[in-house]
């Protein structure tokens, strides 16, 4: 309940928003600069481009320079003088074959695609969960707004039975089952207000700032069958396949692991090296003076690992067991693709027939709210009857929207499983809402 008056008290204070309303594409835009899923994401891709950066360094020349100024006391018997000396020199390393620093270069390229691909599975999962929220707000705000509308329906019908009571025309009975009704329908209230700030403060904490602005509502009888088209499960199961982000992050494991082996076996490998380097100096040994000279060398330097105590061989091991371990998170990424895009084609496919079935069974339920409302007045049924057959029409025009909902959610789901999901979705997703104010009319009033 404090929830619920703090919410009201920070929508009145903000009402001037309320002019502005918020559709899931503006809140998709804040949230790609708030959310700190998605900033985490693409900070960790970035990363790892630095870091191929560094190792491929590795591969290109290394060119250093470095001098030396020193003043010198030389004393030698009863000599004794003080002299300067400067030495400057330049050196230049090329790589020409090292195994190890090679596939080090190898490995950070694939742990590159790693964090790319990673990163985008993240910010997928992330734009979907915005999604889930946005449609959790409108599906609360649904529910007290139906909620509503029965109870000004039962209250009314109070009004009427409490009025043939006084005249002996209704039992006891009915007056008490709708006081009951009405009771039960306050608290329901009072529930659905507080869902519907609790979900706004989920929204809130992708967002990064309070959501007290209204938001745009699902149009009246989208067309969603006409708008999405859910193909076979084929045709998504092979899309995640070749383009499922989680499936080629784990791939980029493999191949890290693979490159991180042939890193560690190398250390069996001999390496070769070109070295260049010029010097000018007249220091002599021990810093005694000397005449200036200079000097030029180009040495091509071989190293050979004979035996390191059996280590090189152990970090080869480790390193074939840590790609094992890969293989298998990559075989276990597959089955968890295949499960959730079949678990999502199979629930958007079932909330579209539900749709369909959900707008049959509201038009019934209308035709029997009418009718009994007819019988009412002709003194056939009761008016609990009446309130019976509105709540039943409610339950259905709640059952339709839901199936919306559930439909446009798993169609997130599966276009995120399939590694497919773009701004264009929820564009698309965005012409389905309306800046408009659902208000149901009270149905069901005996009079």
């Amino acid at each position: 309940m404090a929830l619920l008056l703090a919410g009201q008290v920070a929508a009145e204070e903000v009402s001037s928003d309320e002019a502005n309303p918020s559709d899931l594409w503006t809140l998709y835009e804040q949230a790609q600069k708030q959310d700190p899923r998605i900033l985490s994401a693409q900070a960790a891709a970035k990363r790892a481009e630095h870091q191929e950066r560094e190792a491929l360094g590795r591969l290109l020349p290394q060119l250093s320079a470095d001098s030396r100024l020193t003043r010198t006391n030389y004393v030698s018997g009863a000599y004794e003088t003080y002299y300067n000396g400067e030495r400057y020199s330049v050196s230049m390393s090329q790589v020409i074959y090292d195994s190890p620093t090679w596939q080090a270069y190898q490995r950070s390229r694939a742990l590159s695609d790693q964090y790319t691909e990673q990163g985008e599975h993240d910010i997928q999962g992330a734009v979907a969960d915005l999604i889930q929220r946005y449609f959790a707000v409108l599906g609360a705000q649904d529910n007290l707004e139906l909620i509503q509308a029965e109870k000004r329906s039962v209250e009314r019908n109070l009004e009427r039975i409490n009025s043939l009571y006084e005249r002996q025309l209704a039992p006891i009975t009915d007056k008490l089952e709708v006081e009951a009704r009405l009771d039960r329908l306050r608290s329901d209230e009072i529930e659905a207000q507080n869902n519907i700030w609790v979900s706004r403060e989920a929204l809130a904490e992708v967002i990064g700032r309070p959501v007290y602005e209204k938001l745009e509502r699902l149009v009246a009888q989208p067309k969603l069958k006409d708008t999405f088209d859910l193909k076979s499960y084929e045709y998504w199961r092979d899309l995640a396949l070749g383009a499922n982000p989680l499936i080629l992050s784990k791939q980029a494991s493999v191949d890290a692991q693979r490159a991180a082996r042939k890193e560690a076996f190398g250390g069996h490998m001999p390496s070769v090296n070109l070295q260049l380097s010029s010097q000018k100096t007249n220091i002599g040994s021990e810093n005694a003076p000397s005449t200036p000279n200079e000097s030029s060398v180009a040495a091509l330097n071989i190293r050979i690992p004979i035996y390191s105590g059996g280590s090189t061989s152990a970090r080869s091991d480790a390193a074939y067991e840590s790609m094992m371990i890969a293989r298998h998170e990559l075989e276990s990424a597959r089955r968890q693709v295949f499960k959730e895009v079949r678990t999502a084609y199979m629930n958007a496919s079932s909330a579209l027939a539900k749709v369909q079935a959900s707008q049959v069974a509201l038009q019934s339920a209308t035709k029997a709210r009418e009718a009994a409302e007819k019988s009412f007045t002709y003194g056939i049924n009761n008016a609990v009857d009446v309130l019976d057959r509105a709540s039943e029409q409610y339950s259905a025009e709640r059952d339709l929207l839901e199936a919306q909902y559930s439909f446009l959610l798993s169609y997130v789901v599966l276009k995120r499983w399939s590694g497919s999901l773009e701004d264009g979705d929820l564009q698309q997703i965005n012409t389905l809402l309306d800046n408009h104010t659902v208000k149901y009319a009270a149905v069901g009033t005996a009079g």
